[in-house]
């Protein structure tokens, strides 16, 4: 999988395989570190596993793809929309 402009491990994990706790093979296949931020267009390789499938589900139905935003402070910000708190919270 290629990574979007602003993705983080955290938030590959969340788009492809609905759980953080893929991060962490994530990060093992591809010799990263869990805090390693990988540039866009970086071709990943993720483990053969689904870790929650409902919020896999979920991304895959609705197109969304979770990316950790920077403002001109460089301060990283979550980003959900109203949407998924809604399924969600």
């Amino acid at each position: 999988m290629k990574i979007k402009d602003g993705q983080t491990l955290l938030d590959v994990a969340i788009q492809e395989f609905g759980s953080w706790e893929a991060m962490t093979d994530i990060a093992i296949l591809n010799n990263l570190t869990m805090t390693d931020i990988p540039e866009a267009g970086t071709d990943l390789s993720t483990p053969d596993k689904i870790y929650d499938e409902t919020m896999q589900a979920y991304c895959r139905n609705n197109d969304i793809s979770p990316a950790t935003a920077r403002d001109s402070s460089g301060i990283s910000l979550r980003i959900f929309t109203d949407e998924f708190e809604k399924q969600f919270v």
